[in-house]
Protein backbone atom coordinates (compact mmCIF):
# COMPACT_ATOMS: atom_id res chain seq x y z
CA UNK A 1 0.00 0.00 0.00
CA UNK A 2 1.44 3.41 -1.17
CA UNK A 3 1.79 5.93 1.73
CA UNK A 4 0.69 9.29 0.84
CA UNK A 5 2.48 12.19 2.01
CA UNK A 6 1.21 15.27 3.51
CA UNK A 7 2.45 19.00 4.28
CA UNK A 8 2.15 20.28 7.14
CA UNK A 9 1.88 23.45 8.22
CA UNK A 10 3.07 24.07 12.24
CA UNK A 11 1.06 26.74 13.70
CA UNK A 12 0.80 28.27 17.30
CA UNK A 13 -2.68 27.36 18.41
CA UNK A 14 -4.29 28.43 21.79
CA UNK A 15 -6.41 26.79 21.05
CA UNK A 16 -34.09 28.78 1.46
CA UNK A 17 -37.01 27.85 4.21
CA UNK A 18 -38.29 30.29 6.64
CA UNK A 19 -38.46 29.24 10.41
CA UNK A 20 -41.56 30.46 12.02
CA UNK A 21 -41.23 29.27 15.95
CA UNK A 22 -44.68 28.84 17.47
CA UNK A 23 -45.10 28.86 21.65
CA UNK A 24 -47.49 28.80 24.22
CA UNK A 25 -49.71 31.80 24.81
CA UNK A 26 -48.32 31.57 28.30
CA UNK A 27 -44.72 32.08 27.63
CA UNK A 28 -45.79 35.63 26.32
CA UNK A 29 -46.46 36.72 29.84
CA UNK A 30 -42.59 36.81 30.74
CA UNK A 31 -41.67 40.22 32.05
CA UNK A 32 -38.21 39.55 33.45
CA UNK A 33 -35.05 37.99 31.97
CA UNK A 34 -34.06 34.75 33.03
CA UNK A 35 -31.24 33.54 35.65
CA UNK A 36 -30.33 31.47 33.62
CA UNK A 37 -29.28 30.21 29.99
CA UNK A 38 -28.02 27.37 27.98
CA UNK A 39 -28.21 27.49 24.07
CA UNK A 40 -25.98 25.29 21.10
CA UNK A 41 -23.43 27.12 19.28
CA UNK A 42 -23.07 25.48 15.82
CA UNK A 43 -19.80 25.68 14.52
CA UNK A 44 -19.46 26.98 11.20
CA UNK A 45 -17.85 23.51 9.43
CA UNK A 46 -21.10 21.83 11.39
CA UNK A 47 -23.88 19.92 9.32
CA UNK A 48 -25.71 22.70 11.02
CA UNK A 49 -24.03 25.68 9.72
CA UNK A 50 -24.93 27.59 6.40
CA UNK A 51 -21.06 27.28 5.89
CA UNK A 52 -20.71 23.60 5.46
CA UNK A 53 -19.60 21.78 2.21
CA UNK A 54 -18.84 17.89 2.61
CA UNK A 55 -16.48 18.34 -0.45
CA UNK A 56 -13.79 21.48 1.85
CA UNK A 57 -10.50 19.17 2.24
CA UNK A 58 -8.67 19.96 5.58
CA UNK A 59 -6.09 21.77 3.92
CA UNK A 60 -9.51 24.20 2.80
CA UNK A 61 -10.27 24.61 6.18
CA UNK A 62 -7.13 25.45 7.82
CA UNK A 63 -6.72 27.63 5.23
CA UNK A 64 -9.92 29.88 6.41
CA UNK A 65 -8.72 29.62 9.77
CA UNK A 66 -5.37 31.21 8.97
CA UNK A 67 -6.58 34.24 7.17
CA UNK A 68 -9.94 34.82 9.30
CA UNK A 69 -6.81 34.81 12.40
CA UNK A 70 -4.45 37.05 10.29
CA UNK A 71 -7.52 39.64 9.44
CA UNK A 72 -8.29 39.63 13.02
CA UNK A 73 -4.72 40.06 14.38
CA UNK A 74 -4.29 42.69 11.41
CA UNK A 75 -6.95 44.72 12.85
CA UNK A 76 -5.68 44.16 16.61
CA UNK A 77 -2.07 45.33 15.03
CA UNK A 78 -3.08 48.01 13.33
CA UNK A 79 -5.43 49.12 15.94
CA UNK A 80 -7.99 50.83 13.18
CA UNK A 81 -10.66 53.64 14.55
CA UNK A 82 -12.88 53.32 11.63
CA UNK A 83 -14.00 49.41 12.42
CA UNK A 84 -13.58 45.90 14.39
CA UNK A 85 -13.46 42.70 12.84
CA UNK A 86 -16.15 40.20 12.43
CA UNK A 87 -14.69 36.73 13.10
CA UNK A 88 -16.95 33.34 11.78
CA UNK A 89 -16.31 30.34 13.79
CA UNK A 90 -19.11 29.86 16.15
CA UNK A 91 -22.92 30.80 15.61
CA UNK A 92 -25.74 30.78 18.10
CA UNK A 93 -29.08 30.10 17.25
CA UNK A 94 -32.06 32.47 18.46
CA UNK A 95 -35.54 33.43 18.05
CA UNK A 96 -36.69 37.25 17.66
CA UNK A 97 -39.81 39.02 17.73
CA UNK A 98 -43.57 37.72 17.99
CA UNK A 99 -44.87 35.92 15.91
CA UNK A 100 -40.65 34.60 16.37
CA UNK A 101 -38.62 33.90 13.65
CA UNK A 102 -35.63 32.03 13.75
CA UNK A 103 -31.91 33.69 13.67
CA UNK A 104 -28.42 32.88 13.28
CA UNK A 105 -25.50 34.95 14.21
CA UNK A 106 -21.86 35.03 14.87
CA UNK A 107 -20.60 34.65 18.45
CA UNK A 108 -18.08 37.26 19.28
CA UNK A 109 -16.12 38.02 22.24
CA UNK A 110 -14.99 41.35 20.77
CA UNK A 111 -18.14 42.78 19.57
CA UNK A 112 -20.45 44.55 21.89
CA UNK A 113 -23.63 44.55 20.19
CA UNK A 114 -26.70 42.34 18.94
CA UNK A 115 -27.80 43.20 16.00
CA UNK A 116 -29.85 41.56 13.21
CA UNK A 117 -31.55 42.31 9.76
CA UNK A 118 -34.21 43.79 9.51
CA UNK A 119 -36.64 44.54 6.40
CA UNK A 120 -40.61 44.99 5.91
CA UNK A 121 -42.31 42.00 4.45
CA UNK A 122 -42.02 42.71 0.87
CA UNK A 123 -38.35 42.00 0.86
CA UNK A 124 -38.96 38.86 3.33
CA UNK A 125 -41.47 37.16 0.95
CA UNK A 126 -39.35 38.11 -2.72
CA UNK A 127 -36.04 38.55 -1.84
CA UNK A 128 -34.39 36.88 1.03
CA UNK A 129 -33.56 33.45 1.38
CA UNK A 130 -33.21 33.80 5.20
CA UNK A 131 -35.43 35.08 7.70
CA UNK A 132 -35.40 38.40 8.43
CA UNK A 133 -37.58 40.65 11.59
CA UNK A 134 -40.09 42.81 10.11
CA UNK A 135 -40.73 45.74 12.87
CA UNK A 136 -44.01 46.46 11.90
CA UNK A 137 -45.03 42.71 12.22
CA UNK A 138 -43.87 42.33 15.84
CA UNK A 139 -45.52 43.14 18.57
CA UNK A 140 -42.86 42.55 20.97
CA UNK A 141 -40.80 45.40 19.10
CA UNK A 142 -40.36 49.04 20.56
CA UNK A 143 -37.68 51.71 18.63
CA UNK A 144 -35.41 53.46 20.69
CA UNK A 145 -36.13 57.35 21.15
CA UNK A 146 -32.93 59.50 21.30
CA UNK A 147 -33.60 60.63 24.63
CA UNK A 148 -33.18 56.92 26.15
CA UNK A 149 -30.15 56.48 28.35
CA UNK A 150 -28.58 54.00 26.19
CA UNK A 151 -28.85 55.56 22.57
CA UNK A 152 -25.49 57.26 23.46
CA UNK A 153 -24.13 53.17 24.08
CA UNK A 154 -24.85 52.22 20.84
CA UNK A 155 -22.03 52.63 18.04
CA UNK A 156 -22.10 56.11 16.28
CA UNK A 157 -25.50 57.04 17.78
CA UNK A 158 -27.13 59.50 16.21
CA UNK A 159 -30.55 61.04 15.92
CA UNK A 160 -33.04 60.93 13.09
CA UNK A 161 -36.48 61.91 13.36
CA UNK A 162 -36.37 61.30 17.66
CA UNK A 163 -34.91 57.58 16.51
CA UNK A 164 -31.34 56.28 17.96
CA UNK A 165 -29.52 55.12 15.03
CA UNK A 166 -25.89 53.29 14.26
CA UNK A 167 -23.18 52.87 12.37
CA UNK A 168 -20.80 49.72 13.09
CA UNK A 169 -17.81 49.64 10.50
CA UNK A 170 -16.16 46.24 9.87
CA UNK A 171 -12.19 45.42 8.60
CA UNK A 172 -13.14 42.37 6.53
CA UNK A 173 -17.12 42.38 6.31
CA UNK A 174 -19.77 44.50 5.49
CA UNK A 175 -21.03 47.47 8.04
CA UNK A 176 -24.58 47.36 9.50
CA UNK A 177 -25.91 50.26 10.08
CA UNK A 178 -29.79 51.26 11.82
CA UNK A 179 -32.29 51.30 14.11
CA UNK A 180 -31.47 51.31 18.00
CA UNK A 181 -34.51 49.12 19.76
CA UNK A 182 -35.78 46.79 21.68
CA UNK A 183 -37.34 43.16 21.68
CA UNK A 184 -37.76 39.85 23.25
CA UNK A 185 -35.82 36.77 22.46
CA UNK A 186 -36.38 33.13 22.60
CA UNK A 187 -33.79 30.03 23.05
CA UNK A 188 -34.22 26.88 22.95
CA UNK A 189 -32.09 24.59 25.21
CA UNK A 190 -31.47 20.91 25.93
CA UNK A 191 -34.63 21.05 28.50
CA UNK A 192 -36.89 23.95 27.64
CA UNK A 193 -37.69 27.25 25.84
CA UNK A 194 -36.49 30.26 27.74
CA UNK A 195 -38.08 33.39 26.75
CA UNK A 196 -35.87 37.10 26.97
CA UNK A 197 -38.11 40.16 26.44
CA UNK A 198 -37.00 43.51 26.13
CA UNK A 199 -33.61 42.57 24.94
CA UNK A 200 -31.50 46.42 23.20
CA UNK A 201 -30.25 45.45 19.70
CA UNK A 202 -29.24 46.78 16.44
CA UNK A 203 -32.31 46.14 13.85
CA UNK A 204 -29.68 46.38 10.56
CA UNK A 205 -30.45 47.36 7.44
CA UNK A 206 -29.95 44.23 5.10
CA UNK A 207 -27.17 43.70 3.67
CA UNK A 208 -26.85 41.09 0.30
CA UNK A 209 -23.58 39.88 1.16
CA UNK A 210 -24.62 39.13 5.05
CA UNK A 211 -28.33 37.69 3.03
CA UNK A 212 -26.16 35.48 0.50
CA UNK A 213 -23.91 34.38 3.62
CA UNK A 214 -27.14 33.05 5.48
CA UNK A 215 -25.85 35.15 8.42
CA UNK A 216 -28.94 37.60 10.13
CA UNK A 217 -26.17 39.50 12.56
CA UNK A 218 -23.81 39.11 15.30
CA UNK A 219 -24.28 37.72 18.96
CA UNK A 220 -21.93 40.16 21.06
CA UNK A 221 -20.71 38.81 24.00
CA UNK A 222 -18.01 41.65 24.96
CA UNK A 223 -17.29 43.44 28.21
CA UNK A 224 -19.36 46.59 27.42
CA UNK A 225 -22.57 47.77 28.85
CA UNK A 226 -24.80 46.47 25.38
CA UNK A 227 -23.26 43.41 24.98
CA UNK A 228 -25.40 39.99 25.74
CA UNK A 229 -23.29 38.93 28.37
CA UNK A 230 -24.34 41.90 30.05
CA UNK A 231 -27.38 42.33 29.73
CA UNK A 232 -28.60 38.86 30.50
CA UNK A 233 -25.99 37.75 33.06
CA UNK A 234 -23.43 39.65 33.91
CA UNK A 235 -21.42 36.22 33.33
CA UNK A 236 -21.43 33.59 30.53
CA UNK A 237 -19.07 30.19 29.81
CA UNK A 238 -18.77 28.51 26.59
CA UNK A 239 -17.74 24.77 25.81
CA UNK A 240 -16.68 23.35 22.77
CA UNK A 241 -15.48 19.87 21.42
CA UNK A 242 -14.03 18.60 18.63
CA UNK A 243 -13.65 21.89 15.94
CA UNK A 244 -13.36 18.79 12.61
CA UNK A 245 -15.93 16.33 13.44
CA UNK A 246 -19.32 18.13 11.26
CA UNK A 247 -21.72 16.15 13.10
CA UNK A 248 -20.34 17.34 16.94
CA UNK A 249 -23.64 18.39 18.52
CA UNK A 250 -22.77 19.66 22.04
CA UNK A 251 -21.13 22.81 21.92
CA UNK A 252 -22.39 25.16 24.46
CA UNK A 253 -22.99 28.70 25.27
CA UNK A 254 -24.26 29.08 29.10
CA UNK A 255 -25.17 32.80 30.72
CA UNK A 256 -26.27 33.93 34.31
CA UNK A 257 -26.15 31.18 36.86
CA UNK A 258 -25.49 28.24 34.96
CA UNK A 259 -22.14 29.55 33.80
CA UNK A 260 -18.89 27.58 35.69
CA UNK A 261 -15.23 26.50 36.11
CA UNK A 262 -14.50 23.15 35.33
CA UNK A 263 -10.84 21.91 35.41
CA UNK A 264 -7.80 24.44 35.81
CA UNK A 265 -8.87 28.49 36.04
CA UNK A 266 -6.79 31.68 35.58
CA UNK A 267 -8.40 34.94 35.78
CA UNK A 268 -9.62 37.47 33.06
CA UNK A 269 -9.20 41.24 33.40
CA UNK A 270 -11.55 43.58 31.21
CA UNK A 271 -11.28 46.69 29.19
CA UNK A 272 -13.78 48.45 27.78
CA UNK A 273 -12.98 46.45 24.52
CA UNK A 274 -11.53 42.78 25.27
CA UNK A 275 -11.28 40.29 27.79
CA UNK A 276 -7.17 39.98 28.79
CA UNK A 277 -5.39 36.39 29.65
CA UNK A 278 -2.72 36.80 32.22
CA UNK A 279 -0.24 34.72 30.17
CA UNK A 280 2.84 33.65 32.23
CA UNK A 281 4.98 31.22 30.07
CA UNK A 282 5.05 28.55 27.27
CA UNK A 283 6.20 25.17 27.46
CA UNK A 284 6.53 22.70 25.10
CA UNK A 285 6.17 19.43 26.52
CA UNK A 286 9.06 19.25 29.75
CA UNK A 287 10.39 22.38 28.36
CA UNK A 288 9.36 25.69 29.35
CA UNK A 289 10.54 28.86 26.74
CA UNK A 290 12.96 31.39 27.83
CA UNK A 291 10.82 34.41 27.25
CA UNK A 292 10.75 37.09 29.24
CA UNK A 293 7.26 37.93 30.94
CA UNK A 294 6.67 40.95 30.79
CA UNK A 295 6.15 40.47 26.66
CA UNK A 296 2.65 39.30 27.78
CA UNK A 297 2.05 41.78 30.38
CA UNK A 298 -0.67 44.53 29.63
CA UNK A 299 -0.02 48.21 29.78
CA UNK A 300 -2.71 50.10 31.49
CA UNK A 301 -1.29 53.68 32.18
CA UNK A 302 -0.94 53.95 28.10
CA UNK A 303 -3.32 52.52 26.16
CA UNK A 304 -1.69 54.07 22.79
CA UNK A 305 -0.08 51.21 23.23
CA UNK A 306 -0.80 47.55 21.48
CA UNK A 307 0.08 45.33 24.66
CA UNK A 308 -0.95 42.31 26.66
CA UNK A 309 -2.89 38.96 25.66
CA UNK A 310 -6.71 38.69 24.54
CA UNK A 311 -8.91 36.30 24.38
CA UNK A 312 -11.21 36.40 21.47
CA UNK A 313 -13.48 34.10 20.08
CA UNK A 314 -13.42 34.39 16.30
CA UNK A 315 -9.78 33.64 16.15
CA UNK A 316 -8.19 30.33 16.47
CA UNK A 317 -4.76 30.74 16.03
CA UNK A 318 -2.54 32.76 19.05
CA UNK A 319 0.05 35.73 17.66
CA UNK A 320 3.03 36.33 19.44
CA UNK A 321 4.76 38.88 19.17
CA UNK A 322 8.40 38.18 18.11
CA UNK A 323 10.27 37.73 20.73
CA UNK A 324 8.01 34.87 21.89
CA UNK A 325 7.02 33.55 18.75
CA UNK A 326 10.86 32.60 17.97
CA UNK A 327 11.34 31.18 20.78
CA UNK A 328 9.08 29.12 20.36
CA UNK A 329 9.57 28.38 16.44
CA UNK A 330 12.92 27.59 17.34
CA UNK A 331 11.97 25.03 19.78
CA UNK A 332 9.98 23.43 17.31
CA UNK A 333 12.71 23.22 14.58
CA UNK A 334 14.97 22.05 17.12
CA UNK A 335 12.88 19.00 18.08
CA UNK A 336 12.03 18.16 14.50
CA UNK A 337 15.40 18.97 13.32
CA UNK A 338 15.66 18.13 9.56
CA UNK A 339 12.48 17.01 8.97
CA UNK A 340 11.81 20.77 8.89
CA UNK A 341 11.54 21.99 5.44
CA UNK A 342 10.96 25.89 4.17
CA UNK A 343 8.06 27.15 2.40
CA UNK A 344 7.24 29.49 -0.34
CA UNK A 345 3.66 30.14 0.85
CA UNK A 346 4.70 31.54 4.70
CA UNK A 347 8.23 32.14 4.86
CA UNK A 348 7.96 32.49 8.95
CA UNK A 349 6.00 29.56 9.32
CA UNK A 350 7.23 25.66 10.00
CA UNK A 351 6.64 23.10 7.79
CA UNK A 352 6.99 19.67 8.03
CA UNK A 353 7.04 16.61 5.33
CA UNK A 354 5.86 13.11 5.74
CA UNK A 355 3.61 10.98 7.44
CA UNK A 356 2.34 12.15 10.98
CA UNK A 357 1.43 8.67 12.18
CA UNK A 358 4.30 7.34 11.58
CA UNK A 359 6.99 10.75 12.15
CA UNK A 360 5.49 12.98 15.03
CA UNK A 361 4.47 10.27 16.86
CA UNK A 362 7.03 11.25 19.90
CA UNK A 363 6.06 15.14 19.51
CA UNK A 364 5.50 15.99 23.05
CA UNK A 365 2.07 15.97 23.86
CA UNK A 366 1.09 18.56 26.29
CA UNK A 367 2.24 21.45 23.98
CA UNK A 368 -0.12 23.73 22.39
CA UNK A 369 0.76 22.82 19.03
CA UNK A 370 -2.23 22.17 16.55
CA UNK A 371 -1.22 20.34 13.06
CA UNK A 372 -3.03 21.48 10.23
CA UNK A 373 -2.88 19.96 6.93
CA UNK A 374 -2.06 22.77 3.74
Amino acid sequence: MAIHHSRIVLLFFLYATFTIFCYASNVLEAKTKPTKLITKLIHRNSIHSPFHNPHHSIGDKAKFIFENSLARFTNYKTDLAAGTDMGLLFLVRFYIGNPAISQLAVMDTASNLLWVQCSPNWYISRRSPIPLLDPLKSSTYASMPCKSEFCSYFPSSSCINEQCTYNISYVNAPPSTGNAATEQLLFESDENIVVVPEVIFGCSKVNKEYIDGGINGVFGLGPKKLSMARQLANKFSYCIGDFYDPNYNYNRLILGDEARLEGDTTPLEMSELHYYLNLQEISIGENTLDIDKKVFIRNITDKSKLSGVIIDSGSVATWLVNEAYYRFRNEVKRILGDSIVDTKECRWCLCYEGTMAQNLTNFPGSTTLVKKLF
